[in-house]
């Protein structure tokens, strides 16, 4: 079913995100769309009502009473997601199994029902390799090591990748379920330095560097790990290649070196290897992106030019910096000396990022260095105003960043608002814009 776009459509599903019973059933009770969105793809990722309140079982027992179907899948272009299959633990699964959700073999892998997974691949020995959500299979979704054991005595296919990500199992499972993935690699599975780290296991850190001389270059959704799908359809083999799947953004963080994770996680111990092996480039971008700034300090004043000589995926880091919010790591990578105008995700400088989180501090800084005031970025074509205002609706941090002050700031530095954007429905950024163009 399409997700149908009408004001009392909107309203019931902010009042659904917001867990607003009494508002809920009084748009069910008074409008015909509201009733026919009952299941309709209206929340992120195509989910439906359901999967929205899947723990607020009044407002699951209010939906059901206007015909949700708990077992109808989120509509989802890599696959669709089931109401026990992700993030939903045994507790929670069982007064929705008691309500009628059904256990499926995605479902029964998470939440660790190995007689169920049996019974199903007994009836139907294709289970074992079908497709989920995000493309994901049986395999990716196992919590034990029991069923994952299994799956594989019965040919799941251990190093499989899902649709949307172009991951493995053991890609998935590495924080969460250390010990399933460690059965993966013991069964063969590929690895890499992620896993190594993840698992915080030197021996196989030590092979990963030996074996990959890239590996501390390597960035999560960078490079190799990036999807190469079009968002519409699956990448083939072909495709992905040597490419090794980006579920680590997820798993781990985003844009982020395996020395940054073995930061993060806290293993001294592998921070300590990796960085015995670390070039001075590698350990500068470390400590930017930490903002250690007496050791980025005394990195480039040991060596003035490694800035200049960064190549040119390392000269990004400012850019992916400012999309993940990290102010002071931005603001120390302008003192060393990074262009401002470099572009990363989305083809986005950083000073466009500033402005979509309604970041103000960095903002300001970054106004100082010659910004892109009216000009369009190449991948949605709009100018850092218009970034702002999307950012104030729909952003991360539309309810923290300070928007309409950013607003400001970008009109004052030569910025022209559209006046097709106002009223954007903020009063604060409204406020702002009605002086513009009054």
């Amino acid at each position: 079913m399409a997700s149908p776009r009408t004001p009392a459509v909107d309203q019931f599903r902010t009042a659904l995100r917001s867990g607003d019973l009494i508002r809920v059933r009084a748009l069910l009770e008074s409008d015909s769309e509201v009733r026919a969105a009952v299941n309709a793809a209206i929340g992120a990722f195509g989910s439906r009502p359901v999967g929205m309140v899947r723990d607020n079982l009044p407002m699951v027992d209010l939906l059901v009473s206007y015909g949700a179907d708990l077992n109808l899948k989120s509509d989802w272009w890599a696959g669709g997601f089931g109401l026990l299959e992700y993030g939903c633990t045994p507790e929670q699964a069982a007064p929705l199994i008691a309500r009628g959700a059904g256990v499926d073999i995605f479902a029964a892998a998470n939440l660790g029902m190995l007689d169920r997974v049996r019974e199903l691949v007994s009836g139907d020995p294709s289970l074992v390799h079908a497709r989920g959500g995000d493309g994901k299979t049986a395999l990716h979704c196992a919590s034990t090591v029991a069923i994952a054991t299994w799956l594989i005595d019965q040919g799941a296919e251990i190093d499989a990748r899902c649709v949307d990500h172009e991951s493995t199992a053991a890609q998935y499972l590495v924080r969460d379920h250390p010990d399933i993935t460690r059965l993966l690699i013991d069964r063969g599975a590929w690895f890499d330095i992620f896993i190594a780290v993840g698992l915080r296991d030197l021996a196989l850190v030590e092979r990963c560097l030996h074996d990959d001389p890239d590996a501390l270059s390597h960035r999560i959704w960078r490079g190799k790990y990036r999807a190469v799908h079009s968002g519409e359809r699956p990448a083939t083999r072909e495709e992905i290649g040597d490419h090794r799947g980006d579920i680590y953004r997820w798993v781990f963080d985003h844009n982020v070196s395996a020395l940054d994770v073995a930061h993060r996680l806290g293993y001294d111990d592998i921070v300590a290897m990796l960085e015995g092996h670390a070039t001075p480039a590698q350990r500068l971008l470390a400590a930017c992106w930490r903002a250690e700034r007496s050791t980025a300090e005394a990195i480039v004043a040991h060596d003035p030019n490694l800035v200049a000589t960064l190549q040119p995926e390392q000269k990004t880091l400012i850019a992916d910096a400012a999309h993940a919010n990290r102010t002071a790591a931005v603001l120390l990578m302008l003192e060393v000396g990074f262009d401002p105008l470099v572009r990363g995700v989305d083809q986005w400088e950083p000073v466009r990022w500033a402005a979509f989180h309604g970041n103000v501090e960095l903002l300001r800084r970054l106004l100082a260095r010659n910004p892109p005031i009216g000009v369009q970025d190449p991948t949605y074509g709009g100018t850092p105003i218009g970034q702002c205002l999307y950012g104030s609706l729909h952003g991360w941090h539309c309810r923290t960043g300070d928007f309409a002050t950013a607003v400001q700031l970008l009109i004052d530095a030569g910025e022209k608002p559209d006046r097709a954007w106002y009223p954007t429905g903020r009063d604060d950024v409204d406020a702002v814009l009605r002086r513009y163009f009054s």
